[in-house]
């Protein structure tokens, strides 16, 4: 458990100490979006080390009534069954789950009543404090209002209440060199996206001997391949963009550009018209 609280307490200590886990998520694919995390170190991590310091038990779970908020048509928002899957690795049973539409009166006197601002969303009420652990959860995404659980932080894409509008979208441009047989896997960054929750509304490939790839070298002054380019809202992406100076550029119309290939391996070099194969990097733990 002291093993456990010490990793929480690496998770909190700052922007510096984000920064350097998001970029290493960003740039091998293996640091989980933060939401995702908090819910690994206090669920599934102490159930990993024996805690057992919990009320709760496999006996004696924590019962749970979950109820999704979300919009009818909210196609292109985040999956609130990341959350609901991780919270089930808990000490919890889940008796009862329901989901309401931001269409029914009972549903906006709920958005009112919790100060909802974000779709979709999950409310939960039961045996909140019956597990130190769960309840380490609820602070950390939320907050318990009346005896029920709101939970605050929303991932993108996500409804904006006040507007009704998505906020979130993006689009992915990946731009490659087909004749460069060596270089390393563009479709690398999509384990790193995804494993930060991020998932583009739109993805493309384009060879930069097309016409459009290279209309977006010349314009964006592209200098190395493969790369990818972010466009769209991604400041709603608020720990990919305080990163991003450490992996990348960002355009004078808000795209991100993405710069450093040697982290990620073999890349071609347009400026020299050359390969190059940048020396392995030495593994290190994020302390």
């Amino acid at each position: 458990m002291k093993f456990f609280k010490k990793i929480l307490s690496k998770f909190s200590r700052g922007e510096e100490e984000k920064k350097k886990t998001f970029t290493k998520g960003l740039v091998i694919g293996i640091i989980v979006a933060i939401v995702i995390l908090v819910i690994v170190l206090v669920i599934v991590l102490p159930k990993i080390l024996g805690s057992g310091s919990g009320v709760a038990t496999a006996k004696n779970p924590a019962k749970l009534k979950v109820t999704i908020i979300t919009q009818k048509d909210c196609t292109g928002c985040w999956d609130v069954n990341l959350l609901l899957d991780a919270i089930k690795e808990g000490n919890v049973k889940i008796a009862d789950t329901k989901t309401l539409y931001t269409d029914s009166a009972n549903t906006k006197k709920l958005i009112d009543q919790y100060k909802i601002t974000k779709i979709p969303t999950i409310l939960v009420s039961g045996d909140l404090n019956k597990d130190p652990n769960m309840q380490q959860l609820w602070t950390a995404l939320g907050e318990i209002v009346d005896g029920t659980f709101v939970f605050r932080q929303v991932i993108p894409p996500y409804i904006d209440i006040a507007s009704g509008q998505l906020k979130g979208k993006i689009t992915l441009t990946y731009l490659t060199d087909n004749s460069c047989k060596e270089c390393y896997d563009v479709h690398l960054h999509d384990t790193a996206l995804k494993n930060l929750a991020i998932v583009p509304g739109t993805t493309k490939t384009l060879d930069i001997s097309s016409d459009e790839g290279k209309a977006l070298v010349a314009k964006y002054q592209v200098k190395a391949v493969p790369t990818m380019l972010i466009s769209g809202e991604v400041g709603e992406y608020k720990n990919l963009t305080s990163i991003w100076e450490q992996v990348g550029t960002v355009a004078s119309d808000g795209t991100y550009i993405f710069t450093k290939a040697e982290l990620m391996g073999t890349y071609k070099d347009l400026s020299k018209n050359k390969i190059i194969v940048p020396p392995v990097a030495t593994s290190t733990s994020v302390q």
